[in-house]
């Protein structure tokens, strides 16, 4: 436990700079900020400030633990976009280029046995809108996540409160969040809610991310006590960790039947829930496996739940699929 408590604070405190750091761009964000990466998604300098500062906070502590993270450096090495790498450098006061170009390059593992996997904005697309994102922290140990980091600059910690908190947890000790900035902890579980009563669904605001209409027939049997609820990135495992929502479905969208989730839109997020007490499996109810590299090849959909609920949305799933 001492071991995995070393992991936890440097997870945590790097997750928390480039929290700190993801705020402030996005109060100054303007358009020509965004390259556009082959995919056609966003990348602002936020995703790569971010992995550079917990890329290098990860390799400095624990040198030898590999990172597989979503960007490279590529881009910036270009000579087209050295004014964008001159904005990440004044965000990252007395670091050279090379040491930003080269932490974010930290992040390139392909996978194995045990590593970390980072998603240094989760959601682009909500950081651009001013929305829900965040910094996903993960360490993988035989295909399972044993430890997770979310860092949610725009979350509060209760209605009406002051935004950013972060969430916490390993494995067999609980889940905990704290405010940005702040060194007080609050443990949190699911929601005991079994399907009798009101049940709150999470779906992507993207409906390019999964199947919006078989996501309704499943809410549907529940009638007016099933609310929908839609957030970026997964700042949706953090709300059901803390049980204020029951069921997460991102269930595959029928235009990219070949589509396979990335491990890092899901790892830190998963190891939160389940520490939590809830449940995280594909559609067909098969444990997630992050053992294949960047992509979760054995697995089709997540769906997310409190736990209770899981064995009836899975039935759900199988009646209208």
């Amino acid at each position: 436990m001492a071991a995995m408590d070393k992991y936890l604070g440097c997870a945590v405190s790097a997750v928390e700079q480039a929290s700190h750091i993801c705020k402030k761009i996005q109060q100054q964000l303007v358009t020509e900020d965004t390259l556009i990466k082959k995919d056609r998604s966003p990348v602002t300098i936020a995703d790569l400030a971010s992995q550079a500062v917990i890329c290098r906070s990860l390799k400095n502590a624990f040198p030898q633990m590999p990172i597989m993270a979503e960007e490279d450096a590529s881009s910036l090495r270009r000579p087209e976009n050295k004014e964008l790498l001159k904005k990440i450098a004044a965000m990252l006061p007395g670091w050279t280029n090379e040491e930003i170009l080269d932490s974010i390059d930290a992040g390139n593992y392909d996978g194995g046995s045990e590593f970390w996997t980072l998603d240094p904005i989760d959601g682009t697309k909500g950081f651009l809108r001013g929305g829900q994102y965040a910094a996903a922290l993960a360490l993988i140990k035989n295909g399972r996540p044993v430890l997770g980091v979310l860092g949610c600059p725009n979350l509060a910690p209760q209605a009406g409160g002051q935004q950013g908190v972060i969430f916490h947890a390993q494995q067999g000790n609980g889940v905990f969040f704290k405010r940005i900035g702040s060194t007080e902890t609050t443990a949190v579980k699911v929601s005991d809610a079994d399907g009798s009563g009101a049940v709150n669904f999470l779906e992507s605001v993207e409906s390019g991310h999964a199947d919006h209409s078989l996501q309704s027939s499943i809410a549907a049997p529940f009638g007016d006590r099933a609310n929908v609820v839609r957030y970026d990135s997964q700042v949706k495992y953090a709300v059901i960790s803390r049980g204020e929502a029951d069921v997460y479905l991102r269930l595959p969208n029928p235009k990219s039947p070949d589509y396979k989730e990335k491990i890092w839109d899901h790892a830190a997020g998963t190891a939160i829930v389940k520490e939590a007490g809830g449940t995280a499996t594909d559609m067909h109810g098969r444990e997630l496996d992050f053992s294949l590299g960047r992509k979760m090849l054995h697995n089709r959909g997540v769906v997310v739940t409190n736990g209770s609920m899981h064995e009836q949305i899975i039935s759900l799933i199988k009646q209208n699929t």
